[in-house]
């Protein structure tokens, strides 16, 4: 089978957490023999190569490439008008609503559905003006792609999605050392602004954490923070090249996530590298889990549940067991490649 993609982030393993999710689905695709391209839209992260299957070609829309309007409410606008065209015998996929305009004229298309604009506007507080011209776009998108798919139930109720698949991610051979200090660990884009609500509220808290916890460190890392922070414990490491040069570190992923919707990649991504995880139910949502893998705190108990994650060897060993295993069972990247080729057979 011919398949084309659309993306706006670099399909890559060490690429941003879409990223890294467009990569892990469509390269298991390729190893069961179909014929996979995508054509990248956005900026490739600086010293990221691009898989031999991936052209990046650079497109910017003058309202950013969240603004959508042009892009997605007048097809003609933005992205259908480069020139891309996909090739008449091929599935066309959108990786993201955004890239919907690129292959609305496909025969065989579908489009790909993270979070809901509706859920995320409630829970960061953002006006309605801000958000009506995205909810629009994702409604117009998800009515009109002949197959649309989310990774999660909360998000298909709302936005409409009738197909819940597996979310993945590039899954490691083996799992890290354990680490044996009380070091927890936030990982993320700093430019997310859930990603900037959830650090803000540990930073506040992790004096708590410290009372408690003799010794405890945090350490901050990712794309678009490297400030340094005036807190006792609070270690700024920045940008890494691998998500594990953090998480190797740490014994335990510290996620304060606010009701956001969709899968949080970074959950997963600790998960399956068997790092233990402390979050909030936001934060395993789209994720199969066994009871008690994760630590679920709701909001007024989060740093409660982190300290007791934090002092306890036994449990983060356990809890890393358990949660590699998860993943292992539902979101390994064969499996998803499986669940979307059988929805692209649909088509």
């Amino acid at each position: 089978m011919k398949i084309e993609v659309v993306t706006y982030h670099l399909p890559h393993p060490d690429g941003t957490a879409t990223g890294r999710h467009v990569f892990a689905i469509w390269d298991a695709v390729r190893a069961l023999g179909h014929d996979v391209s995508a054509w990248c839209w956005g900026r490739a992260p600086e010293g990221l190569e691009p898989p031999s299957w991936v052209r990046v070609s650079h497109f910017h829309d003058a309202g950013g490439w969240r603004r959508k309007p042009a892009t997605l409410i007048r097809p003609r606008g933005g992205l259908a008008s480069v020139g891309w065209e996909p090739s008449g015998d091929a599935v066309v996929w959108a990786e993201e609503p955004e890239s919907y305009a690129a292959v609305a004229r496909a025969e065989r298309r579908g489009v790909t559905i993270y979070h809901s604009e509706v859920l995320d506007a409630i829970a960061l507080r953002r006006p309605r003006p801000e958000v009506i011209q995205s909810v629009r776009a994702e409604r117009y998108v998800v009515r009109r792609a002949g197959a649309a798919i989310t990774f999660s139930p909360r998000v298909a109720r709302v936005t409409g999605v009738k197909e819940v698949l597996p979310v993945t991610l590039p899954i490691p051979a083996a799992p890290l050392d354990l680490v044996e200090e009380p070091v927890a660990v936030m990982i993320a884009d700093w430019a997310w602004p859930p990603n900037q609500a959830a650090l803000r509220r540990l930073l506040d808290h992790w004096s708590t954490v410290r009372e408690d916890v003799a010794g405890a460190r945090l350490l901050v890392a990712g794309r678009g923070f490297s400030d340094p922070v005036a807190i006792d414990g609070v270690e700024v490491m920045g940008e890494v090249a691998q998500a594990r040069d953090a998480l190797s570190r740490a014994a335990v992923l510290a996620f304060p996530c606010p009701p956001t919707s969709g899968p949080k990649m970074k959950v997963l991504d600790a998960l399956a590298w068997g790092l233990p995880v402390v979050t909030t139910v936001a934060g395993v949502e789209g994720i199969k889990l066994a009871a008690g893998t994760v630590a679920v705190a709701s909001d007024p108990d989060f740093f409660a549940a982190l300290a007791d994650v934090l002092r306890d060897p036994q449990r983060r060993a356990l809890m890393a067991k358990a949660g590699r295993a998860d993943v292992l069972a539902s979101h390994r990247p064969e499996q998803a490649a499986a669940a979307r080729l059988a929805l692209i057979d649909k088509l």
